[in-house]
């Protein structure tokens, strides 16, 4: 009897253990599809604006691109990958459905007005940001820390890139070098990566230099 004792309370351990790794792979799955989402509208919209506008949005698009990385890693460091993708992927096809249903409602209501497209994307993103909402608070605390943690490495991310962008912006004016054409978090992708910006072709709009551009020239080395 006192061999099965702790059997037994080794095997309720285990479960719990299993239990939370499967809620928090679930947690992060979740919101990396709302966040996979997010990034696909973006990019929807951007092909849609002015070149200048395009500028500024693929900014956010970099951002998304670099959360995602984070929750990678954050479900890698917990062994929850499986977990994570089955989620995402589970989560993803909800989106897809209620969009779905969402637009064509949209499209039959709105006609033929000059705004018809942006309507649709408008009520579809706000849709998306509700179910977004649901998965953060089912989520909990486990999906909230991923969430702080990757805010928090995008935020010195930013820093990084900001004071090297003026120190470049410094070596321009003394030794008349240009600056590369490349958002923030790419820059800062490119000092991680030690891939030379100058080598990498953009592919955001002017030809500017993006996270994915980025990864490419790196995987290419």
């Amino acid at each position: 009897m006192t061999d099965q004792a702790p059997n037994l309370e080794q095997q309720n351990l285990q479960a719990a253990t299993e239990n939370a790794q499967n809620f928090y792979g679930q947690s992060i799955g979740s919101l990396k599809s709302q966040v996979q989402s997010y990034r696909s509208q973006l990019e929807q919209f951007s092909q849609q604006l002015p070149e200048d506008s395009q500028a500024q949005v693929q900014e956010m698009i970099d951002s998304y691109i670099e959360l995602e990385s984070s929750m990678d890693q954050a479900a890698q460091d917990a062994g929850v990958q499986d977990q994570m993708e089955e989620a995402a992927q589970q989560t993803q096809q909800q989106i897809q459905e209620t969009a779905g249903g969402a637009a064509q409602q949209a499209q039959d209501a709105a006609g033929q007005a000059a705004g018809q497209a942006q309507e649709v994307a408008g009520q579809a993103t706000d849709q998306a940001g509700q179910v977004a909402g649901q998965a953060q608070e089912a989520a909990g605390g486990a999906a909230q820390q991923a969430q702080d943690t990757a805010g928090q490495a995008a935020q010195q991310g930013q820093q990084a890139a900001g004071q090297a962008a003026q120190q470049a912006g410094g070596g321009q004016q003394q030794g008349g070098q240009q600056q590369p054409n490349a958002t923030q978090a790419a820059q800062q992708k490119a000092q991680q990566m030690g891939v030379d910006l100058s080598q990498v072709e953009g592919s955001g709009a002017d030809g500017r230099i993006t996270v994915r551009d980025v990864q490419s020239a790196a995987d290419q080395q």
